[in-house]
This record gives C-alpha cells, sequence and structure tokens, in this order.
C-alpha cells in the first residue's frame, strides 16, 4: 500500500458521511411516513439517493489518484484494545461507493414507476434504502468486524426485498433460501475473523495488509473468509439460492445483481487479497473456475429470463473471482465495475418488458407466464426503447466489441495469458474462453426468443412501452455499457480505471476474441433464430446442484435428528430421571436422620433437663426437716475435703 494519510478535510468528510447517511435517512423517512401519505415516499427516497451519488461522486474526483485516506473513528474499547470504526478511502473504495449510490438511485428512479400500486410501499423504500447504507458500510470500512456486522445487514435486507411480496409462496420461500444459505458462508466468515483476531490481536484491514509477513494460520484464516465469499457472492456450492432471489421484484434483482449483495463478496476478496496464501489463491481460482463454468452452461438452458440473468451473474461473478485467485485483482475489479452497469440494464430492461406484458395483460384479460421467453416474441417493434437498451447491455456482456464488457473480459484474458504456463493457468485459460463462447449464446438466445420473430403468444392489445420515468435509467444504464466509461480505444483496456503499468495489451488476443465472439454469434443466430434448441434437464436444473445439496442436507438433517432424539430419550432423559430419583432417595434419607438423629439428640437434651430440674427442684421441698439433712450433709462433705 502508498503512504496512508490521516485524513481531517471537513469537506471530504461531509460528503462522505452524506452518501453514507442519506440512504440510511430515507431508511428512516420511509418508515415514518404516515401510510395515508406513503406516496410521497416514491418522491422523497430517489431525491435523498440522488444527493448521495452526488456526494460520493464529489468525494471521488477529489480524491482519485490520491494517496489512501484514513478517518479515525473509535467505536469502544475492550480493557486497553480499542475497537476502531475507520473509514479508508482508495481508489477502489470511492469507486464502489460512487458504483453503490448511482445504480441505487437509478433503481429507486425506476421503481417510482414499477411499483406503482404496491399494497405496501413504504417498506419497500424504506429497505432498498437500508440496503443500499449497509452495502456502503462495507465499501467505506476499514475493520473486518465492522465490515462482518454490514455484511450481514446487507443479508437482512436482502431477506426483507425478496420476500417483499408476502402473498406470494414462491417468494417467502427464496428469501428463507438465501438467508439460510447465505447464514452458512458467514458461519465460516466468522471463524476466520476469530483466527485472524487471536493471532494479530487487530481486525483493522490497514494495519493486517500493513505487515507484509506470511503466517501458517492465513491459509485457515483466509479460506474460512472466502466461505462468506462464496455464499454472498454465489459461487459453488452455496449459489442456488441467487436464481431463487428472482421471485422478488425485479429492481430489487437488479440491484442485488448489479451493485449490492453479491458484488460484495468480489470486493471484499480485492480488498483483502493480500492475507491470501497461495494455497487458499488456489482453491478461489478453482472455485471461480467451476462456477463460470456450471452458471453459462444452466444460463444457456433455461426459459425464465429473470434465471437466465441470475445464472449469467453467477457466472460472470465466477469469472472475477478466478481472476483474483491468480492475482489479477485490477481486471477483476474493472469487470466488476462494468458488469454493474451492464447488468443493472439487463435486469432493468427485462422488468420493463414484464411490466408491459402484464399491463397489456390486465387490459386484455387473457394470462401467460410473461416471464418464459418460449412465450415471447416480435416485440422490438412494440417496444423498440427496451429492445436497443436490452440489445447495448446484451452485447457488452457478450462482450462485444465497442462495449464496456469487451474491454474488462479482454483485460483478464490478456492477463491470464500473460501469466505462468502451469496446468491451473491453461485450464484458466480454456474456462475463460468457453464461458466467453457460451455467453454468446445464452445472451442472444434471449435477443432472438424475445424481441426477433413474431409473437407466439399474441395480445389482442399491444404492449407498449413503460412509463418515462422507467425508460430513462435504463437508457442512461445502457449508455454506460459502452466502451467510452473504460478507455477512448474501443480495443484496449488501457484508461483511467486500469492504467498501462498493470497489463500489457496484446493485440492478437483481441483478434482472437473478435473473431471468436462473431462464431459464437454465428453459432447463437443458426441455432436459435433459425430452429428451436430444446434444454437439456441437468443443465436447465444446474447440474441438480441443488437437487442434490437439498438431498444430501436433508439426509444429515434427518440422521442429526434421529441421533439427536435417541441421545435425548436414552441419556438425557436418563440422566435427568437419574437425577430426580438421586434426589428422592438423598430426601428419603434426610428425613431419617432428622427424624431418628436430630429430633433424638434434641429429646434427648430435653429429657437430661427435665430430670436434672427435677433432681434440683427436690431440695426446695418447702420442709424444715429436709433443709436441715441437706445442711448438715454439706458440712459433713466440707469437713472431709478441707481434712483431707
Amino acid at each position: 500500500m502508498t503512504a496512508l494519510s490521516f485524513h481531517t478535510d471537513p469537506t471530504l468528510l461531509l460528503c462522505i458521511f452524506a452518501a453514507l447517511l442519506l440512504p440510511l435517512l430515507s431508511f428512516g423517512a420511509s418508515v415514518l411516513t404516515p401510510r395515508q401519505y406513503s406516496w410521497l415516499v416514491s418522491f422523497n427516497a430517489p431525491l435523498l439517493l440522488l444527493v448521495s451519488a452526488i456526494c460520493a461522486a464529489v468525494a471521488l474526483t477529489s480524491r482519485w489518484n490520491d494517496d489512501p485516506a484514513l478517518f479515525q473513528i473509535t467505536w469502544f474499547t475492550v480493557g486497553d484494545q480499542p475497537l476502531s470504526a475507520n473509514i479508508l478511502l482508495t481508489n477502489t473504495s470511492l469507486l464502489m461507493l460512487v458504483v453503490v449510490s448511482v445504480i441505487s438511485f437509478l433503481v429507486h428512479l425506476y421503481s417510482t414507476g414499477y411499483m406503482a400500486g404496491d399494497n405496501d410501499l413504504k417498506k419497500y423504500f424504506a429497505m432498498l434504502g437500508f440496503f443500499t447504507f449497509s452495502m456502503q458500510g462495507i465499501v467505506l470500512a476499514d475493520n473486518l468486524l465492522i465490515l462482518f456486522v454490514f455484511w450481514e445487514l446487507v443479508g437482512f435486507s436482502s431477506y426483507m426485498l425478496i420476500g417483499h411480496w408476502t402473498e406470494k409462496l414462491a417468494a417467502g420461500q427464496a428469501s428463507k433460501k438465501a438467508f439460510i444459505l447465505n447464514r452458512i458462508g458467514d458461519a465460516g466468515f466468522l471463524v476466520g475473523l476469530m483466527i485472524v483476531w487471536a493471532n494479530t490481536g487487530t481486525l483493522g484491514i490497514t494495519e493486517l495488509l500493513s505487515s507484509g509477513s506470511t503466517y501458517q494460520w492465513q491459509t485457515a484464516a483466509s479460506l474460512c473468509i472466502f466461505c462468506g465469499v462464496i455464499g454472498k457472492s454465489a459461487q459453488f456450492p452455496l449459489f442456488s439460492w441467487l436464481p431463487d432471489a428472482m421471485e422478488g421484484p425485479t429492481p430489487v434483482s437488479a440491484l442485488i445483481h448489479a451493485a449490492t449483495m453479491v458484488a460484495a463478496g468480489v470486493y471484499l476478496l480485492v480488498r483483502i487479497h493480500p492475507l491470501f496464501t497461495p494455497m487458499a489463491l488456489t482453491v478461489v481460482a478453482v472455485t471461480g473456475m467451476a462456477t463460470a463454468i456450471i452458471g453459462s452452461l444452466a444460463a444457456l438452458f433455461q426459459y425464465d429470463i429473470k434465471r437466465i440473468l441470475a445464472y449469467s451473474t453467477m457466472s460472470q461473478l465466477g469469472l472475477m473471482v478466478m481472476a483474483i485467485g491468480i492475482g489479477i485483482v485490477n481486471a477483476a475489479l474493472l469487470h466488476l465495475f462494468t458488469h454493474a452497469f451492464f447488468k443493472a440494464c439487463l435486469f432493468l430492461s427485462a422488468g420493463s418488458v414484464i411490466h408491459a406484458l402484464h399491463r397489456a395483460q390486465l387490459r386484455a384479460h387473457h394470462h401467460f407466464d410473461v416471464q418464459d421467453i418460449r412465450n415471447l416474441g416480435g416485440l422490438r417493434q412494440n417496444l423498440p426503447v427496451t429492445f436497443l437498451t436490452f440489445l447495448l447491455g446484451g452485447a457488452s456482456l457478450a462482450g462485444i466489441p465497442f462495449f464496456s464488457g469487451f474491454l474488462s473480459k479482454e483485460a483478464i484474458l490478456a492477463a491470464v495469458w500473460s501469466t505462468d504456463s502451469s496446468v491451473l493457468s491453461w485450464s484458466l485459460l480454456v474456462a475463460m474462453v468457453s464461458v466467453s463462447f457460451i455467453t454468446v449464446l445464452y445472451t442472444f438466445r434471449m435477443i432472438w426468443y424475445i424481441f426477433m420473430g413474431e409473437a407466439r403468444k399474441p395480445l389482442p392489445v399491444a404492449p407498449v412501452e413503460p412509463p418515462v420515468i422507467m425508460r430513462m435509467p435504463v437508457v442512461l444504464l445502457a449508455l454506460c455499457s459502452l466502451w467510452l466509461v473504460v478507455s477512448w480505444n474501443p480495443f484496449d483496456f488501457i484508461g483511467w480505471l486500469l492504467p498501462e503499468a498493470y497489463y500489457t495489451h496484446v493485440a492478437w488476443v483481441t483478434a482472437f476474441s473478435v473473431v471468436w465472439i462473431a462464431a459464437a454469434l454465428g453459432v447463437s443466430y443458426f441455432v436459435f433464430r433459425t430452429a428451436r434448441f430444446d434444454s437439456n434437464a441437468i443443465l436447465e436444473n444446474a447440474f441438480y446442484v441443488d437437487a442434490a445439496g437439498s438431498k444430501v442436507l436433508g439426509k444429515i438433517v434427518q440422521i442429526s435428528a434421529t441421533t439427536a432424539s435417541h441421545i435425548d430419550r436414552k441419556w438425557i432423559d436418563g440422566l435427568i430421571h437419574g437425577s430426580a430419583y438421586a434426589h428422592i432417595t438423598i430426601a428419603h434419607i434426610t428425613g431419617w436422620v432428622d427424624r431418628t438423629l436430630v429430633d433424638g439428640f434434641v429429646n434427648g437434651v430435653a429429657y437430661l433437663s427435665k430430670g436434672i430440674g427435677a433432681f434440683t427442684r427436690s431440695f426446695q421441698a418447702g420442709k424444715i426437716q429436709v433443709y436441715i439433712f441437706w445442711a448438715i450433709l454439706a458440712i459433713i462433705i466440707f469437713l472431709i475435703w478441707t481434712l483431707k
């Protein structure tokens, strides 16, 4: 890390805290708005997020390429050890802050049209603001414990948003599944933090990275932390929650897949990758490779438009994780940046298709599954703006030249090619080339099915474009999918985000990519445009990883429950019953001791006292003869004792 400055610039501090706290203010304002004025949240929430995005952009422009700045904040002290909630400002954190703020604002703006008429608009916008605040906390935190707190808040927010439509059974099940699978990964994350704390006495990211030493415990700690990344970024094998999360509102899906939740895991890897040992990084690379392949193949054989995009996200995240695993951190960050914009564009464009068809169905009283691409077709004529935005976002996802996705994938491909000639490097290179080919196939498969040809389920009432408030954010995101956001040269990834010092541009790699993409486009056209290609059940179900995992986990739970029941009946109940019998026996023994010994001793003392009393009372009989007798007896005893 370069020199670290401890900043107290009030203007910069104001911008950072405004960017961070305005989404939280949106949450509070939405919660406190009276129900009869719930329409106000559709105005207040996007406005607050717009100001947050502007503040983040001001902070980025004022600090870009400067030395990292640290705002020191002591949260509380344990003994002599202070726990700091410091804010670290680097190019990476400021860039992600802008990405999160801008995309969240556009999603808020889009939601005002998409969610109009929703029964619980207050809760929706409240949780959307809280979701954004939680992700921004992850971006700015310089302490792993503070980061973990925001990490869990992101998980809670996603649970609430995925299950927003409480009357929809599938949405409730999907939200619980996302919550549980993420907690499995987070348990490993927490163990990793304990290992780090036990060995270093600190969880400050800056302090940990400044040590520069490698210790044996780092492999275990980094792999445990990576478990949290696997859950949050939907990596193999904890990825099955991501496609199911599509049961939530489409703007929520856009935010989860573009700038929050799944991006959090990759961002964490970017921040702390120097802590990972070579063995741990190999595990990271192989996991990313497996996820990228499974996700791309599964996306190729899905029919639900949102599930296709979900598996696509999983695949692209796998490429980023794979790149970080072999040390290509800056290229992975570049792809995270470009992916955020074109994937948000695709999801919101898909939402526009769904919204337009739902409205047409309501007017025509004719219903079918509008998310099944087999029911669609010919929509480019009725939805020209949506078609154009989907085409631009899809071209960037597919890595077509003149789009940002082409440049970010080229950066990864060139860097992989430049690494050593080990078996792992060649395997990753083949995997990336294959995933890139498949990505073109499933992306244009969606375009052929949805927008080209004739309508396969024609409606009596033609669908129309959604309102302007929904089209504006999608158009802006589509423009951000062009190459200009990365570099002035559409065929060279070297630009403001990726300085030339990191990777060397290889011309023949670019030429190969162009030819490879053209071949994939041709295959996609002839397979999906001119004919219909039925899916394979194995691929459609993502290799049955979810089903197999459910069966295995179900069996484990069943065996665990049976074993626990047996232990409860035989051992725990036996211990409790034995304890009860022991108490009864002890009670009988203490009763006998009390009656026989204690009471006997007390009664004996009483009888002895009574006897002594009766004896001494005989001295006072009231007769003069008795008194004379005892006096003479006493004198005799006294004389005998003295004369002796």
